[in-house]
């Protein structure tokens, strides 16, 4: 197994079509259409699935805000928040509505802020997001600190998938995956230039889809927690 450029899956993909041999993507009108299709292909086979390869543990974005001092924010390259841990306690996600809820029970007690239930004298224990950009967190320990700390929380995620449409870009995808990602490309290829199917490039894709449904971890012990868990975060 390989893991391919660009410009070297266009190359494969204009060989299997019959068409002239490019040293760019951008040298011909069909090696530009070439490299669109491969494109669009490597997206819907991110969006297929979470892939491990795009987790990591990231940081939130203090706001420093002492009128909003439970409040932090999202980083704009994360697509799914898997779970938030803030001074090395997990902390638990909750809907808005139940968030709100909890909020609003809590007015009346003491230790929090009679406005909106924000407890004063523990960490978080509960967040939200309303927005799918801010966090927000049910109570934060006003003796400790005047907001929320970014170097105190351990959020793990998921990553937005990237792309450069140039010759040398390689696609964030695993190694054993690659034959499958050209099989399906070139399926594509054929369908949208040729008009026509290419039913052995087609079973290719087939089998290499069944092996990624069962197999895109490299860690034997992560395919369930994290392929049947409920998300929050980013869609």
């Amino acid at each position: 197994m390989a893991v391919y450029t660009v410009l070297e899956m266009t190359q494969n993909i204009l060989n299997a079509l019959d068409s002239d041999n490019v040293n760019s993507i951008d040298d011909t009108v069909e090696s530009i259409q070439v490299a669109e299709i491969i494109k669009e292909t490597y997206f819907e086979l991110i969006s297929q699935r979470d892939w491990p390869f795009l987790y990591t543990l990231g940081k939130l974005i203090a706001l420093g805000d002492v009128n909003t001092p439970t409040k932090m924010r999202m980083e704009t390259a994360w697509n799914k928040i898997k779970w938030i841990r803030y001074n090395k306690k997990e902390v638990e996600y909750l809907s808005p509505d139940d968030f709100t809820n909890l909020l609003d029970g809590r007015t009346e007690q003491s230790n929090v802020t009679n406005s909106d239930g924000i407890g004063l004298n523990r960490d978080p224990t509960y967040w939200t997001s309303y927005d799918d950009d801010y966090i927000m967190f049910d109570s934060y320990d006003s003796t400790a600190e005047s907001t929320l700390s970014a170097s105190k929380t351990n959020v793990y995620v998921t990553l937005t998938p990237t792309w450069s449409h140039i010759d040398t870009f390689t696609p964030d995808i695993p190694e054993k995956f690659f034959p499958m990602f050209i099989a399906e490309a070139k399926a594509q290829a054929f369908v949208n230039l040729k008009q026509q199917s290419n039913a052995r490039e087609e079973r290719k894709a087939q089998r290499g889809r069944t092996l990624m449904r069962n197999e895109a971890w490299r860690n034997d012990y992560g395919e369930t927690k994290y392929n049947t868990k409920v998300n929050y975060g980013r869609k």
